[in-house]
């Protein structure tokens, strides 16, 4: 039987750019699932899939409500092409690191980019945008 990780990782080396977007007005009092959830969603949309060289705990899935779980499976499913990764609870997690890792650096670049406290308003455009084309698409 395929062991079950209890533990989302990220790269050790990633660390810092964590707490640099905890300090973002939006990352405030957020818990390190949604800090990891979204940099995952973010290097899902821009097709950023990165290894991890040096892996180190972030969270514990056990912390993971049904709607990620099901989030992170519908990640794997598209980057596998195929429902069959789903019996590989483990496989599943590690596309999910790799695509928050590129989230990460996407993220931290961004907020680098920025003055401090407009990525938030960045980030509402950003949505807005990925709304209406969205919406366009269904048309």
């Amino acid at each position: 039987m395929p062991r079950i990780p209890d533990r989302l990782y990220i790269d050790k080396a990633d660390r810092e750019l964590y707490e640099k977007i905890e300090e973002e007005d939006m990352f405030k009092g957020r818990a390190r699932k949604e800090e990891f959830l979204f940099a995952m969603a973010i290097g899902f949309k821009n097709e950023l899939y990165l290894p991890l060289n040096t892996r180190e705990g972030f969270f514990l899935t056990k912390d993971l409500k049904p709607e990620d779980e099901t989030l992170i499976n519908a990640l794997a499913i598209k980057k596998h092409n195929s429902v069959e990764i789903l019996s590989n609870k483990e496989g599943v997690f590690k596309i999910a690191e790799k695509y928050a890792r590129g989230g990460i650096m996407i993220l931290s670049d961004k907020i680098e980019s920025t003055q401090f406290g407009s990525f938030s308003k960045q980030f509402e455009k950003m949505l807005h945008e990925i709304y209406e084309e969205l919406m366009n698409e269904m048309v």
